[in-house]
């Protein structure tokens, strides 16, 4: 029989070479527990690692994401300035355009009184003095004056004044007088009234479209 056969049956080989432990089992147990610790010491380092690896990526992410934040927070205030600056802007066009569009409603019903009035008065004499005077023109939130009867012009302004003088007067050299003025509509007397004063001669003069004032032109009204 050969001597694997011997091994491989458990019989007795004569002729081997004898073998013999000779450590101590304590220090087999020793040798065995040191590569336990080892092996403990060497997965204890690696859950280090690893946990130190997670947390650094962890706080890597999270500067990261802070400031992909904070820059999302600058573009956001940035858009929230443009926007504020934008509205302000709307803001401020949409008060100019109100401002140009009352301007042009009360250009197109001005009257500059003082202008409109100086060529009717300078017609009456040094004897004939203004007691009073009324005035009334179109307005922007009311009804035009409109014609008042017929035979009458279309009018824009009317002026009443009281003329006094010391003789009975003669309108018709007013009237004549006043027809030349480009913007004479029409007139009447009203009233003819003897007081201790003299005579009060009540007048209304109607005024048309050319007397008023135009200061703004249609472009300045519309910029």
């Amino acid at each position: 029989m050969s001597r694997r056969d011997s091994r491989e049956t458990g019989a007795l080989v004569y002729g081997g070479v004898p073998r013999a432990h000779l450590m101590p089992p304590e220090v087999a147990l020793q040798k065995k527990e040191r590569g336990r610790r080892r092996g403990l010491i060497t997965a204890v380092v690696a859950v280090l690692a690893l946990t130190v690896a997670g947390v650094v990526g962890s706080f890597l992410v999270a500067a990261n994401a802070e400031a992909q934040l904070a820059a999302e927070r600058r573009t956001t205030e940035q858009l929230l300035a443009s926007q504020l600056e934008f509205t302000e802007v709307t803001l401020v066009l949409g008060q100019l355009q109100s401002i140009a569009d009352v301007r042009g409603e009360l250009a197109s019903v001005e009257v500059l009184w003082r202008d409109a009035l100086q060529p009717y008065l300078s017609v009456l004499s040094d004897e004939e003095a203004v007691d009073s005077l009324a005035f009334s023109s179109d307005s922007p939130a009311e009804p035009p004056l409109g014609i008042t009867g017929p035979l009458r012009s279309p009018r824009v302004a009317t002026v009443t004044m009281v003329v006094l003088t010391a003789e009975l007067p003669v309108p018709y050299v007013w009237y004549r007088e006043w027809e030349l003025i480009d913007t004479y509509a029409d007139a009447s007397i009203d009233s003819i009234v003897r007081t201790q004063r003299g005579y009060e001669t009540t007048v209304t003069i109607n005024l048309n479209d050319v007397a008023l004032s135009n200061r703004f032109s249609e472009e300045e009204v519309t910029e």
